[in-house]
Protein backbone atom coordinates (compact mmCIF):
# COMPACT_ATOMS: atom_id res chain seq x y z
CA UNK A 1 0.00 0.00 0.00
CA UNK A 2 1.12 3.68 -0.60
CA UNK A 3 1.99 5.36 2.68
CA UNK A 4 -1.08 7.17 4.49
CA UNK A 5 -1.22 8.29 8.06
CA UNK A 6 -3.43 6.81 10.38
CA UNK A 7 -6.00 9.74 10.07
CA UNK A 8 -5.83 9.34 6.49
CA UNK A 9 -7.11 5.67 6.76
CA UNK A 10 -9.67 6.66 9.35
CA UNK A 11 -11.10 9.24 6.17
CA UNK A 12 -10.85 6.50 4.05
CA UNK A 13 -12.85 3.58 5.90
CA UNK A 14 -15.38 6.42 6.52
CA UNK A 15 -16.01 6.97 3.17
CA UNK A 16 -16.80 10.87 3.34
CA UNK A 17 -14.92 12.57 1.46
CA UNK A 18 -13.93 14.81 -1.17
CA UNK A 19 -10.90 14.52 -3.25
CA UNK A 20 -9.24 16.18 -6.52
CA UNK A 21 -6.03 15.62 -8.23
CA UNK A 22 -3.35 17.65 -9.30
CA UNK A 23 0.42 17.80 -11.32
CA UNK A 24 3.35 18.83 -10.70
CA UNK A 25 5.24 19.60 -14.37
CA UNK A 26 9.42 17.90 -14.72
CA UNK A 27 11.43 18.67 -17.29
CA UNK A 28 15.26 17.68 -17.21
CA UNK A 29 14.92 17.15 -12.97
CA UNK A 30 13.29 20.84 -12.69
CA UNK A 31 10.01 21.53 -11.53
CA UNK A 32 8.59 23.64 -14.05
CA UNK A 33 4.87 23.85 -13.14
CA UNK A 34 3.37 23.61 -9.93
CA UNK A 35 -0.23 22.58 -8.72
CA UNK A 36 -1.70 22.54 -11.81
CA UNK A 37 -5.25 21.56 -11.86
CA UNK A 38 -6.76 18.71 -13.91
CA UNK A 39 -9.85 17.09 -15.32
CA UNK A 40 -10.92 14.08 -16.84
CA UNK A 41 -8.21 11.80 -14.99
CA UNK A 42 -8.24 7.91 -15.64
CA UNK A 43 -5.63 6.16 -13.49
CA UNK A 44 -4.89 2.45 -14.97
CA UNK A 45 -2.73 0.15 -12.81
CA UNK A 46 -2.28 -3.49 -14.46
CA UNK A 47 0.44 -6.12 -13.12
CA UNK A 48 0.18 -7.52 -16.31
CA UNK A 49 1.78 -5.43 -18.19
CA UNK A 50 5.22 -4.68 -19.33
CA UNK A 51 4.48 -0.94 -19.08
CA UNK A 52 2.27 -1.22 -15.56
CA UNK A 53 1.06 2.23 -15.28
CA UNK A 54 -0.79 4.49 -17.68
CA UNK A 55 -3.11 7.37 -17.56
CA UNK A 56 -4.98 9.84 -19.38
CA UNK A 57 -6.18 13.48 -18.41
CA UNK A 58 -6.90 17.14 -19.51
CA UNK A 59 -5.01 20.04 -17.97
CA UNK A 60 -7.15 23.18 -17.58
CA UNK A 61 -4.79 25.66 -17.41
CA UNK A 62 -4.84 29.87 -17.04
CA UNK A 63 -1.72 31.64 -15.99
CA UNK A 64 -1.93 34.28 -13.43
CA UNK A 65 -0.20 36.45 -16.22
CA UNK A 66 -2.25 34.86 -18.69
CA UNK A 67 0.45 33.05 -20.47
CA UNK A 68 0.10 29.57 -22.52
CA UNK A 69 1.14 26.09 -21.42
CA UNK A 70 -0.15 24.54 -24.92
CA UNK A 71 2.88 22.86 -26.76
CA UNK A 72 4.07 23.62 -30.21
CA UNK A 73 7.18 22.80 -30.01
CA UNK A 74 9.70 19.90 -29.20
CA UNK A 75 11.24 21.15 -25.59
CA UNK A 76 8.10 22.93 -24.66
CA UNK A 77 6.85 21.59 -20.83
CA UNK A 78 4.01 19.52 -21.71
CA UNK A 79 5.43 18.23 -25.36
CA UNK A 80 5.62 14.64 -25.08
CA UNK A 81 9.91 14.43 -25.57
CA UNK A 82 10.86 13.89 -22.30
CA UNK A 83 8.55 16.17 -19.89
CA UNK A 84 7.69 13.97 -16.71
CA UNK A 85 4.51 14.35 -14.21
CA UNK A 86 3.61 13.90 -10.79
CA UNK A 87 0.26 13.11 -10.37
CA UNK A 88 -1.02 13.82 -6.84
CA UNK A 89 -4.40 13.68 -5.62
CA UNK A 90 -5.63 15.26 -2.37
CA UNK A 91 -8.30 13.93 -0.35
CA UNK A 92 -10.09 16.65 2.20
CA UNK A 93 -12.54 15.85 5.00
CA UNK A 94 -14.25 18.83 6.50
CA UNK A 95 -12.22 22.20 7.59
CA UNK A 96 -9.38 20.17 9.64
CA UNK A 97 -8.06 17.52 7.00
CA UNK A 98 -6.15 17.39 3.86
CA UNK A 99 -3.57 15.04 2.85
CA UNK A 100 -1.81 14.90 -0.48
CA UNK A 101 -1.49 11.49 -2.01
CA UNK A 102 1.10 10.47 -5.00
CA UNK A 103 -0.74 8.39 -7.50
CA UNK A 104 2.47 7.94 -10.17
CA UNK A 105 5.50 9.77 -11.72
CA UNK A 106 4.94 9.17 -15.51
CA UNK A 107 6.49 9.92 -18.84
CA UNK A 108 4.23 12.27 -21.29
CA UNK A 109 3.54 9.81 -24.46
CA UNK A 110 0.83 11.90 -26.72
CA UNK A 111 -0.64 14.83 -26.18
CA UNK A 112 -3.98 13.95 -28.52
CA UNK A 113 -5.88 16.99 -27.85
CA UNK A 114 -4.40 20.64 -27.49
CA UNK A 115 -6.84 23.83 -27.41
CA UNK A 116 -5.96 27.35 -26.40
CA UNK A 117 -9.49 29.19 -25.39
CA UNK A 118 -8.44 32.15 -27.50
CA UNK A 119 -5.95 34.85 -27.69
CA UNK A 120 -6.67 38.61 -27.23
CA UNK A 121 -4.27 41.50 -27.51
CA UNK A 122 -3.93 43.79 -24.40
CA UNK A 123 -1.78 46.50 -24.30
CA UNK A 124 0.24 45.66 -27.37
CA UNK A 125 0.65 41.97 -25.93
CA UNK A 126 -1.41 38.60 -27.56
CA UNK A 127 -2.05 36.67 -24.25
CA UNK A 128 -4.06 33.86 -23.12
CA UNK A 129 -7.36 33.30 -22.27
CA UNK A 130 -6.29 29.50 -20.65
CA UNK A 131 -5.54 25.79 -22.23
CA UNK A 132 -7.04 22.76 -22.11
CA UNK A 133 -4.77 19.82 -22.97
CA UNK A 134 -5.47 16.43 -23.64
CA UNK A 135 -2.13 14.01 -21.78
CA UNK A 136 -1.56 10.48 -22.33
CA UNK A 137 0.74 9.22 -19.82
CA UNK A 138 2.77 5.99 -19.28
CA UNK A 139 5.09 5.16 -16.36
CA UNK A 140 8.90 5.73 -16.38
CA UNK A 141 9.48 1.92 -17.52
CA UNK A 142 8.04 3.77 -20.95
CA UNK A 143 11.25 5.28 -21.44
CA UNK A 144 13.27 1.84 -20.26
CA UNK A 145 11.14 0.15 -22.76
CA UNK A 146 12.30 2.59 -26.35
CA UNK A 147 16.27 2.74 -24.84
CA UNK A 148 17.40 -0.24 -26.41
CA UNK A 149 21.07 -1.98 -26.03
CA UNK A 150 23.03 -0.70 -29.03
CA UNK A 151 24.57 -4.25 -29.25
CA UNK A 152 24.16 -7.58 -27.45
CA UNK A 153 25.80 -7.29 -24.20
CA UNK A 154 26.13 -9.00 -20.75
CA UNK A 155 26.03 -7.89 -16.93
CA UNK A 156 29.80 -5.75 -16.09
CA UNK A 157 29.45 -7.91 -12.87
CA UNK A 158 27.10 -10.72 -11.31
CA UNK A 159 27.62 -9.90 -7.92
CA UNK A 160 23.84 -7.69 -7.43
CA UNK A 161 20.38 -7.98 -8.82
CA UNK A 162 19.92 -4.80 -7.65
CA UNK A 163 22.92 -3.25 -9.26
CA UNK A 164 22.39 -4.37 -12.50
CA UNK A 165 18.45 -3.31 -12.33
CA UNK A 166 19.74 0.31 -11.60
CA UNK A 167 22.37 0.62 -14.05
CA UNK A 168 19.63 -0.85 -17.23
CA UNK A 169 16.73 1.68 -15.96
CA UNK A 170 18.99 4.27 -14.97
CA UNK A 171 16.47 5.09 -12.31
CA UNK A 172 17.17 5.24 -8.77
CA UNK A 173 15.89 1.79 -6.66
CA UNK A 174 13.66 1.16 -3.80
CA UNK A 175 15.26 -2.41 -2.44
CA UNK A 176 11.89 -4.45 -1.14
CA UNK A 177 13.49 -7.86 -2.07
CA UNK A 178 16.61 -9.13 -0.47
CA UNK A 179 18.90 -8.95 -2.70
CA UNK A 180 21.03 -11.47 -4.57
CA UNK A 181 23.60 -12.35 -7.46
CA UNK A 182 23.09 -12.82 -10.78
CA UNK A 183 23.35 -16.42 -11.80
CA UNK A 184 24.76 -16.33 -14.87
CA UNK A 185 26.13 -14.31 -17.40
CA UNK A 186 23.29 -13.88 -19.48
CA UNK A 187 23.71 -12.28 -23.15
CA UNK A 188 21.21 -10.02 -23.52
CA UNK A 189 19.62 -8.87 -27.22
CA UNK A 190 18.05 -5.44 -27.35
CA UNK A 191 14.48 -4.91 -25.04
CA UNK A 192 16.53 -3.14 -21.73
CA UNK A 193 13.06 -3.77 -19.92
CA UNK A 194 12.42 -7.05 -20.62
CA UNK A 195 16.11 -7.66 -19.60
CA UNK A 196 14.96 -6.06 -15.98
CA UNK A 197 11.97 -7.82 -15.75
CA UNK A 198 13.73 -11.16 -16.65
CA UNK A 199 16.62 -10.27 -13.55
CA UNK A 200 13.70 -10.04 -11.14
CA UNK A 201 12.66 -13.47 -11.66
CA UNK A 202 16.32 -14.46 -9.94
CA UNK A 203 15.10 -13.08 -6.91
CA UNK A 204 11.75 -14.68 -7.16
CA UNK A 205 9.99 -11.62 -8.05
CA UNK A 206 8.15 -8.83 -10.67
CA UNK A 207 9.97 -5.36 -11.21
CA UNK A 208 7.33 -2.55 -10.89
CA UNK A 209 7.57 1.42 -10.87
CA UNK A 210 6.65 2.68 -7.24
CA UNK A 211 4.68 5.98 -7.25
CA UNK A 212 7.69 8.10 -6.47
CA UNK A 213 9.60 7.17 -9.76
CA UNK A 214 11.64 4.78 -8.50
CA UNK A 215 12.19 1.46 -9.53
CA UNK A 216 10.99 -1.82 -7.53
CA UNK A 217 9.79 -5.20 -6.90
CA UNK A 218 7.45 -7.13 -5.68
CA UNK A 219 7.69 -10.50 -4.09
CA UNK A 220 5.93 -13.28 -6.37
CA UNK A 221 5.02 -15.16 -2.88
CA UNK A 222 1.63 -13.86 -1.61
CA UNK A 223 3.05 -11.05 1.71
CA UNK A 224 0.57 -11.01 4.33
CA UNK A 225 -2.31 -8.94 4.09
CA UNK A 226 -2.14 -5.05 4.47
CA UNK A 227 -5.76 -4.19 4.63
CA UNK A 228 -9.49 -5.36 4.99
CA UNK A 229 -12.18 -5.08 2.87
CA UNK A 230 -15.61 -5.45 4.30
CA UNK A 231 -19.20 -4.95 2.44
CA UNK A 232 -22.08 -4.05 4.25
CA UNK A 233 -22.67 -0.65 6.20
CA UNK A 234 -19.69 -0.58 7.92
CA UNK A 235 -17.54 -1.49 5.14
CA UNK A 236 -16.37 0.43 1.79
CA UNK A 237 -17.16 -2.51 -0.82
CA UNK A 238 -19.45 -1.80 -2.83
CA UNK A 239 -20.13 -4.96 -4.72
CA UNK A 240 -18.53 -8.19 -5.71
CA UNK A 241 -18.53 -10.14 -9.06
CA UNK A 242 -16.34 -13.12 -9.22
CA UNK A 243 -15.94 -15.23 -12.75
CA UNK A 244 -13.61 -18.49 -13.05
CA UNK A 245 -11.47 -19.00 -15.51
CA UNK A 246 -8.89 -21.66 -16.54
CA UNK A 247 -6.75 -19.89 -19.31
CA UNK A 248 -3.98 -19.55 -16.95
CA UNK A 249 -4.13 -22.59 -14.62
CA UNK A 250 -1.70 -25.73 -15.31
CA UNK A 251 -1.24 -28.63 -13.19
CA UNK A 252 2.63 -29.30 -14.47
CA UNK A 253 5.28 -26.82 -14.92
CA UNK A 254 8.37 -28.34 -17.05
CA UNK A 255 11.67 -26.64 -16.92
CA UNK A 256 13.61 -26.46 -20.39
CA UNK A 257 16.99 -25.29 -21.08
CA UNK A 258 16.97 -21.94 -22.81
CA UNK A 259 19.85 -23.37 -25.13
CA UNK A 260 18.65 -24.21 -28.78
CA UNK A 261 18.68 -28.14 -27.21
CA UNK A 262 15.82 -27.47 -25.30
CA UNK A 263 16.56 -30.82 -22.92
CA UNK A 264 13.94 -30.93 -20.03
CA UNK A 265 16.27 -29.71 -16.49
CA UNK A 266 12.60 -30.48 -14.54
CA UNK A 267 9.26 -30.72 -13.79
CA UNK A 268 6.54 -30.72 -11.53
CA UNK A 269 2.90 -31.88 -11.29
CA UNK A 270 -0.20 -32.33 -9.28
CA UNK A 271 -1.00 -35.60 -8.32
CA UNK A 272 -3.93 -34.89 -6.54
CA UNK A 273 -7.48 -32.96 -5.91
CA UNK A 274 -9.18 -31.95 -9.00
CA UNK A 275 -6.22 -30.17 -10.82
CA UNK A 276 -4.56 -33.78 -10.64
CA UNK A 277 -2.12 -34.53 -13.96
CA UNK A 278 -3.12 -37.91 -13.84
CA UNK A 279 -5.37 -40.50 -12.13
CA UNK A 280 -3.64 -43.15 -9.83
CA UNK A 281 -3.24 -45.52 -12.46
CA UNK A 282 -1.84 -43.46 -15.30
CA UNK A 283 -5.23 -42.65 -17.08
CA UNK A 284 -6.90 -38.94 -18.42
CA UNK A 285 -7.84 -36.92 -15.08
CA UNK A 286 -11.14 -35.06 -15.27
CA UNK A 287 -9.05 -31.77 -15.97
CA UNK A 288 -6.45 -33.75 -17.87
CA UNK A 289 -2.70 -32.57 -18.23
CA UNK A 290 -2.18 -28.86 -18.90
CA UNK A 291 1.73 -28.33 -18.84
CA UNK A 292 2.91 -25.12 -18.53
CA UNK A 293 6.51 -24.48 -20.32
CA UNK A 294 9.41 -22.22 -18.98
CA UNK A 295 13.01 -21.31 -19.78
CA UNK A 296 15.46 -18.47 -18.63
CA UNK A 297 18.86 -17.69 -19.32
CA UNK A 298 19.32 -17.82 -15.47
CA UNK A 299 18.52 -21.45 -14.74
CA UNK A 300 20.96 -23.38 -15.92
CA UNK A 301 21.16 -26.35 -13.93
CA UNK A 302 18.89 -29.10 -12.80
CA UNK A 303 18.53 -28.17 -9.44
CA UNK A 304 17.42 -24.74 -9.84
CA UNK A 305 14.84 -25.86 -12.58
CA UNK A 306 13.44 -28.29 -9.91
CA UNK A 307 13.37 -25.34 -7.60
CA UNK A 308 11.74 -23.38 -9.73
CA UNK A 309 8.72 -25.99 -10.46
CA UNK A 310 8.19 -26.69 -7.09
CA UNK A 311 7.84 -23.04 -6.02
CA UNK A 312 5.50 -21.70 -8.94
CA UNK A 313 3.30 -25.33 -9.36
CA UNK A 314 1.62 -23.65 -6.67
CA UNK A 315 1.37 -20.52 -7.98
CA UNK A 316 -0.07 -21.29 -11.48
CA UNK A 317 -2.32 -24.22 -10.35
CA UNK A 318 -4.10 -21.74 -8.06
CA UNK A 319 -3.92 -18.24 -8.00
CA UNK A 320 -5.41 -17.33 -10.73
CA UNK A 321 -8.47 -19.77 -11.30
CA UNK A 322 -10.37 -17.45 -9.45
CA UNK A 323 -10.67 -13.90 -10.26
CA UNK A 324 -12.69 -10.86 -8.72
CA UNK A 325 -13.18 -7.36 -9.90
CA UNK A 326 -14.54 -5.38 -6.88
CA UNK A 327 -16.19 -2.09 -6.39
CA UNK A 328 -15.00 -0.54 -3.51
CA UNK A 329 -14.88 3.20 -2.18
CA UNK A 330 -12.13 5.36 -3.80
CA UNK A 331 -8.84 4.26 -1.98
CA UNK A 332 -6.01 6.26 -2.95
CA UNK A 333 -3.83 3.94 -1.21
CA UNK A 334 -4.08 0.53 -2.90
CA UNK A 335 -1.77 -0.64 -5.09
CA UNK A 336 -1.11 -3.51 -7.10
CA UNK A 337 0.31 -6.57 -5.35
CA UNK A 338 -1.23 -5.74 -2.07
CA UNK A 339 -3.53 -8.60 -0.38
CA UNK A 340 -6.76 -8.24 1.29
CA UNK A 341 -8.53 -9.94 3.61
CA UNK A 342 -12.08 -9.54 2.16
CA UNK A 343 -15.35 -10.11 4.45
CA UNK A 344 -18.91 -10.17 2.44
CA UNK A 345 -21.82 -9.68 5.13
CA UNK A 346 -25.14 -10.16 5.02
CA UNK A 347 -27.01 -8.74 7.92
CA UNK A 348 -24.22 -7.70 9.98
CA UNK A 349 -22.70 -11.47 9.50
CA UNK A 350 -19.71 -12.42 8.04
CA UNK A 351 -21.31 -14.69 4.39
CA UNK A 352 -17.77 -15.40 3.74
CA UNK A 353 -14.29 -14.14 3.95
CA UNK A 354 -11.43 -14.80 1.26
CA UNK A 355 -7.84 -13.52 0.87
CA UNK A 356 -7.10 -12.03 -2.64
CA UNK A 357 -4.42 -10.51 -3.97
CA UNK A 358 -4.18 -6.90 -6.22
CA UNK A 359 -3.78 -7.70 -9.76
CA UNK A 360 -5.13 -4.40 -11.21
CA UNK A 361 -6.65 -1.08 -10.73
CA UNK A 362 -8.93 1.68 -12.55
CA UNK A 363 -9.53 4.87 -11.15
CA UNK A 364 -11.07 8.69 -12.22
CA UNK A 365 -12.52 11.43 -10.49
CA UNK A 366 -15.81 9.22 -9.40
CA UNK A 367 -15.94 8.44 -5.72
CA UNK A 368 -15.16 4.76 -6.67
CA UNK A 369 -12.91 2.61 -7.87
CA UNK A 370 -12.70 -0.86 -9.87
CA UNK A 371 -10.05 -3.78 -8.36
CA UNK A 372 -9.17 -6.71 -9.59
CA UNK A 373 -8.27 -9.82 -7.76
CA UNK A 374 -6.80 -13.36 -7.87
CA UNK A 375 -8.35 -15.28 -4.82
CA UNK A 376 -6.59 -18.01 -3.28
CA UNK A 377 -3.14 -18.85 -2.05
CA UNK A 378 0.23 -17.41 -2.65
Amino acid sequence: MRYGTEDLMNVLRLGSFDFWYVIDVFYDGTRVVKDCPVTNVQISDDGGSLIQGTASLTVAYQGDFAESLAPSRIGDYLSPFGAQINLDVIVSAGPGFMERIPMGKYQITQTPKILSQGWILFDDTIISNGDLIDLDLQDLFFGVSRDRFDIPGTPPSLVSVWAEVQRLTGLPVTRTITDGAITAAVAYQQDKLQAVYDLATVLDATACMLPDGTVSMRPNAWPDPVDVLQSGDQGTLVSYAGVMINDEVYNKIVVRSSTGSQNVLASAEITDGPLRAANPDGSLSPYRRVPLFYSSQYITTAAQAQRYATTNLPRVSQMKAVKVTVTEIFNPLRMVGDVLTIHRMVDGRTKDTATARVTALNRTSAATQQTTLAVGNG
